[in-house]
């Protein structure tokens, strides 16, 4: 009886060890898909050869810290076996190591591991496989164009095709361009990219195939604002198309880069497009607040396209983003997953790894501390200065407070654009009341972001 329970303490021995050293086979499993991501590179081939020497050392200490893992995970399951047969004096190789009995309790003990050390799921409910999944896909830009090129046969019998004619909402974070793109997608024919499409965001309808979720349970999202979301909510997701095709080269250390689309990007975009879009009489429709960075050479490439973007009074509009920021930098201090997961996706508004647009390919130097509300003031300004100086006559801007207090209005007026037939039998005006202390902002910030502001109202879409 005592042996079968030493057996069990070998299973649980066993568990244990492959729980604490996991993170070792993840490291395994990503570095032979990095090796993969490398070899499918069409880099220039000097380049190209000194990744791969990289992404092949990467896997070289992965498989040394394999093997001694491997070694390590050995040794504490059959030590409790052979101080067993020590004390007992019995012979080791004599031990019952096949009988129906031992295999149950070595089993049994494996088994307790997986409960006791449950980790609790956070709101999120991404699982440690999960998470790997989501670094395999999302880290690896050449695997991405691969499976991009993939879908692209793979619905090519399909017909879908492509448009020049879909919609962008924009703005600066926190402007009320996540409700106004939900409020569209459910008012009319549209189709966008939502949860769902995580992590193959550039292979959707392979993806699709194999996970295609019917759960609509929805629930509130971090930013405790009361917007509610699911699986099948539309998001900011397109964003790591142009990470991916670009190589991230807008993306600086603490700056968003103004760039150009070329020709051979602008129709990946299009396709793209028509990947996502389940009709033909459908609109490709997207929330993207990094459009401002490529706005002007995507417009010189097309005339047809509908850009909205959403403006805010400075204050409140900074005071939200300040509220923001504080909120998500405790969030990703606790689990550093979502800082990566909004950095996969291009989101850098708020928190850790929050970057200022640059518009002039030149850091953008502002004399605050993030924790204040003139720091948020200066982000307003450099912003929505910038958006001043855009062809106003190709862009519909939107007032938040007008969509606020008459959501109707502003669709309608939308519906007229876009020259489609909205739904408009559940849209309902919104509350939105807030008295902020700007005492302590400088003053010359406050008339800077009011002038500004003073300016977008006498360009806003009227009702």
């Amino acid at each position: 009886m005592l042996y079968f329970i030493i057996a069990g303490i070998s299973g649980f021995a066993l568990a244990a060890s492959i729980i604490a050293l996991k993170r070792i086979f993840f490291e395994l499993i990503e570095s032979s898909v990095s090796l993969t991501n490398e070899v499918l590179s069409k880099e220039d081939e000097s380049i190209k050869q000194k990744k791969l020497i990289g992404a092949l050392k990467q896997i070289l200490v992965s498989l040394l810290k394999t093997t001694i893992a491997f070694v390590i995970i050995a040794g504490v399951t059959i030590l409790p076996l052979y101080l067993y047969s020590l004390f007992t004096k019995e012979n080791f190789e004599g031990l019952d190591f096949s009988s129906i009995w031992f295999i149950l309790s070595l089993s049994l003990g494996s088994v307790i591991p997986f409960f006791l050390f449950k980790k609790k799921k956070n709101d999120d409910n991404y699982s440690e496989a999960s998470k790997l999944f989501h670094r395999l896909i999302l880290n690896n830009y050449n695997l991405s164009k691969l499976l991009f090129s993939f879908d692209k046969k793979f619905k090519k019998g399909e017909k879908i095709t492509e448009k020049s004619d879909f919609v962008i909402v924009s703005g600066l974070a926190r402007a009320g361009t996540t409700s106004l793109t939900d409020q569209l997608f459910k008012a009319g024919k549209f189709s966008s990219l939502d949860y769902s499409n995580m992590p193959l965001l550039l292979a959707p309808n392979l993806w699709k195939k194999l996970y295609n979720p019917k759960n609509t349970e929805l629930k509130e999202r971090k930013h405790g604002d009361k917007m509610m979301f699911g699986l099948n909510t539309i998001e900011a997701l397109e964003e790591y198309f142009f990470k991916v095709f670009l190589n991230d080269s807008f993306i600086g250390d603490a700056i968003l880069i103004k760039h150009d689309i070329t020709q051979e990007i602008y129709e990946k975009y299009l396709a793209y497009q028509s990947l996502i879009r389940s009709d033909n009489s459908h609109l490709y429709l997207s929330k993207n607040n990094n459009l401002i960075l490529r706005y002007p050479s995507l417009r010189a490439l097309n005339k047809n396209f509908k850009a909205i973007f959403l403006f805010r009074n400075p204050v409140e509009h900074a005071d939200s983003l300040l509220n923001q920021h504080l909120r998500f930098s405790d969030f990703q201090h606790d689990d550093d997953f979502i800082e990566t997961y909004m950095d996969w996706l291009g989101h850098h508004e708020f928190g850790h790894n929050q970057k200022v647009f640059s518009f002039d390919n030149k850091p953008v130097e502002i004399e605050y501390d993030k924790g204040t509300l003139d720091y948020w003031l200066s982000v307003w300004l450099n912003y929505y200065s910038y958006l001043l100086t855009l062809d106003g006559s190709a862009i519909t801007l939107i007032d938040y407070q007008d969509y606020l207090s008459n959501p109707k209005d502003v669709l309608i007026h939308l519906q007229n654009e876009l020259k489609m037939d909205f739904d408009l039998s559940n849209v309902k005006p919104f509350n939105n009341s807030k008295t902020i202390d700007t005492s302590g902002c400088n003053k010359k910030l406050l008339d800077e972001t009011e002038k500004v502001y003073s300016q977008l109202k006498q360009k806003k879409a009227t009702f």
